[in-house]
């Protein structure tokens, strides 16, 4: 257990001493590209997924 313990806090003295952080507009700035570019890929991805369904509803009522 005590392995463990001393594991946690080696990790916290690594992660604020060590550790190269970015500033906080650049990642509201990063965050709000990723939060963009999710929105285009899900719209475009129900999108194509509309036209497929259309497509397959129409050759289906061929039949």
């Amino acid at each position: 257990m005590n392995n463990f313990i001393q594991y946690i806090k080696d990790s916290f003295e690594e992660l604020s001493t060590n550790m190269t952080w970015i500033s906080r507009e650049e990642a509201h700035k990063s965050t709000v590209v990723v939060a963009v570019f999710t929105i285009v890929f899900a719209l475009a991805v129900a999108l194509i997924d509309k036209v497929f369904q259309s497509s397959l509803d129409k050759f289906f009522n061929l039949f």
